[in-house]
């Protein structure tokens, strides 16, 4: 016998569905659920509304933001149909707290339907149901994972590697040769390779203990063509993340804890050589960073070698007219950068000239089009923002009215994440900028430079420089301090790298 609305007509069921595996471990796919149950809105007389799915989202964990989820709520909250069915109710939600909105939103009628049958939350013993079940279903997850957590516990203490790619001198697979596709075979990394990765490592431990700067090591194994597992030129930041794994003294550190010893493969160097090591590489001086002084650092290529310009201060130089210190914008080459180190030209001389060509090209209104296209993704991404912020703040809300039976403390040390995410969230969404008319947004954009060089902006002056000129490149000066305009290259194509 078919179910029907109060008013006699078909009742609007939306169907949600969302990725899980059976107790036989075969996972049920989202097709499969939402195929099933608009049959079962069939049998019962329903008409099926809106189908939402959210594909490899947990719904446990506390940082995963469903979006259909969130869609569905909001129409269920509405009005917009008369409930909700799916698979069963892990398939809708494992946090007890989701579950409460959806009681909350059945106050005014709605029909919550599971293939079992239907729950009546319109009576007591209905919520009782429905509850129990998500308990049910939350308690089942935290199992999961404390049983997750402590198998890699143990895995650590009797010297197992947890997963992840295979790390410089250890055993295991290969990089994925191009074309690779899932289920195709992977090589394993020769003994030889691997003892010669070993000697590379105990090598570079040697001289950096014995005093040797790490760039100079650095520039010697790019000298001599070492290479990453992956394939790639070392770089400082690089060769001290290397260096600095407990792994290499054949110890398994958890959460920065050491909890056992590798069986993988024998260590490297002795645990006190590796503790003294860590410690000179956490010592070393790491400077100031030139990106944030600089407009022009990594928006323009090089001409000659293809590899990312650099902004640099030359201090000995006589200071600019206003005292400033001169710069340059540079090719740089060396234990961090890889170029050429033979193409340059004075920064404020070549700021100027881009500056000015970012003007034009985002006051032309022929790219109207075009900014009004990525005005749409940028609208479209202030709702995902919106929502997501609406969710979090419902779920701070029902955490303060928690704090008399919880205690300040203890809704305290839950509310920090979230409230955490929310700043982010909303700083977020306060640095997206949605102009109505996309012709009065061009025209704003000699204004926007002005205000962000004003301000020092050198952020929003890069993003400013990247969006007008996205293969932007600096071609080799045809005489000394050359400063012409006909230097940039503003469309590419890029040259490859060298």
């Amino acid at each position: 016998m078919g179910e029907h609305a109060a008013d006699g007509r078909q009742p609007v069921i939306d169907v949600y569905a969302r990725i899980s595996r059976a107790v036989n471990g075969e996972t049920i796919k989202t097709d499969y659920q939402v195929e099933v149950c608009s049959e079962e809105l069939a049998e019962r007389g329903a008409q099926v509304g809106k189908v939402f799915t959210d594909s490899s989202l947990s719904a446990w964990r506390r940082d995963v933001v469903r979006p259909d989820w969130v869609k569905l709520m909001g129409r269920l909250e509405s009005g917009q149909c008369d409930g909700v069915m799916f698979y069963d109710v892990t398939r809708f939600s494992r946090k007890i707290g989701e579950g409460e909105r959806l009681v909350e939103a059945a106050e005014r009628g709605m029909r919550v339907w599971s293939l079992t049958g239907e729950y009546d939350l319109a009576t007591a013993d209905g919520r009782r149901h429905f509850r129990e079940d998500m308990v049910s279903a939350a308690s089942e997850s935290d199992k999961m994972s404390e049983r997750i957590k402590h198998g890699k516990v143990r895995r650590a203490r009797r010297g197992r590697i947890a997963g992840g790619p295979r790390g410089y001198g250890m055993p295991g697979l290969a990089p994925k040769p191009e074309g690779w596709q899932k289920d195709d075979p992977r090589e394993v990394v020769s003994e030889e390779q691997v003892a010669a990765e070993r000697e590379v490592i105990a090598e570079c431990c040697r001289r950096i203990l014995g005093g040797e700067p790490l760039p100079s090591v650095v520039r010697d194994l790019d000298r001599r063509g070492l290479r990453t597992v992956t394939g790639n030129r070392w770089t400082r930041d690089g060769l001290c993340q290397m260096l600095d794994r407990p792994a290499l003294a054949g110890l398994l550190a958890r959460n920065g804890t050491v909890v056992g010893r590798l069986a993988a493969a024998e260590p490297v160097i002795m645990a006190e050589e590796w503790e003294r090591l860590s410690a000179i590489l956490a010592g070393r001086p790491r400077g100031r960073p030139v990106a944030d002084v600089h407009v022009l650092t990594n928006s323009m290529v090089c001409g000659t070698c293809g590899y990312l310009v650099q902004g640099t201060t030359r201090a000995t130089l006589p200071p600019y007219p206003d005292g400033s210190p001169v710069r340059n914008v540079r090719c740089r080459k060396d234990a961090n950068h890889f170029g050429c180190g033979r193409n340059s030209i004075d920064a404020a001389a070549a700021e100027a000239i881009v500056a000015e060509a970012v003007k034009r090209r985002l006051g032309d209104p022929r790219r109207a089009d075009r900014l009004a296209a990525r005005l749409a993704v940028v609208r479209d991404e202030r709702a995902r923002l919106d929502t997501e912020i609406t969710t979090l703040e419902a779920a701070a809300d029902n955490l303060a009215a928690k704090t008399v039976s919880w205690g300040v403390d203890r809704v305290d040390k839950a509310m920090e994440p979230i409230l955490k995410k929310l700043q982010a969230l909303r700083a977020g969404r306060d640095a997206l900028e949605v102009p109505d008319d996309p012709h009065a947004a061009m025209r704003d954009a000699v204004r926007e430079w002005d205000e962000a060089e004003a301000a020092g902006d050198i952020a929003a002056l890069r993003a400013m420089v990247r969006r007008a000129f996205p293969d932007l490149t600096l071609m080799p000066a045809r005489s000394y301090g050359d400063r012409s305009p006909e230097r940039f290259l503003w469309d590419g194509p890029r040259p490859p790298k060298r």
